[in-house]
């Protein structure tokens, strides 16, 4: 039976085989520079959709949030709670398209590394609504998107244009740039996104 990326048996594939290619054993870089300056009050809330084996969602909880982690895969979860310890990280082995119901407004901020692409292009704007739905009034999703022309994948093509036509029903796109500090190899290849949930998101 041939497994596709909607399905968990996919992406456990892919950790079966070993390391997979998107993990770089570190948070990315973009991401920690936005990041590292930040002091959330106490509880804030932070989501990482399809976090892997949660590098970025480990530094979150290091910074002060209350981190709950997703991913399709048991092995990036069970990755991720060997790291955890005793930082305020919940890791959860889910659908991300389920989140909504799961977790209707329950976090103030989004942060996602290189998710988007792994999303068939026709599920998109589904995902979008997701995360907004899971925000609170005027939560924030800050997004690092690797771009990629391919049209089959994962990963899947994404263009500035993609990730702009597929959030701004739901989000006020407050920057969306090139970053400097990419991972060896992706130099040119991002889009680091901040974005604000509407108030009719």
């Amino acid at each position: 039976m041939t497994h596709t990326p909607r399905q968990a048996d996919y992406w456990q594939a892919v950790y079966d085989e070993g390391n997979p290619g998107w993990d770089k054993g570190a948070p990315a870089p973009p991401l920690q520079r936005v990041l590292a300056h930040v002091a959330p009050p106490a509880g804030t809330t932070a989501l990482v959709p399809g976090c892997g084996f949660g590098h970025e969602a480990l530094m979150l909880a290091r910074i002060g949030y209350q981190v709950t982690a997703v991913d399709f895969a048991l092995a990036a979860i069970a990755g991720l709670q060997a790291r955890a310890g005793d930082l305020p990280v919940k890791a959860v082995q889910a659908d991300l398209f389920g989140l909504a119901d799961a977790y209707p407004e329950a976090f103030d901020l989004v942060v996602e590394h290189t998710c988007f692409c792994a999303i068939p292009v026709e599920m998109r704007d589904e995902y979008a609504r997701v995360m907004a739905r899971v925000l609170r009034a005027e939560g924030q999703f800050l997004g690092l998107f690797y771009e990629t022309e391919r049209e089959s994948g994962p990963p899947f093509r994404t263009t500035r244009e993609d990730v702009e036509r597929h959030f701004s029903p739901h989000f006020e796109i407050r920057q969306i740039s090139r970053p400097p500090d990419s991972f060896a190899g992706r130099e040119d290849r991002e889009w680091l996104a901040l974005m604000r949930k509407k108030s009719d998101g």
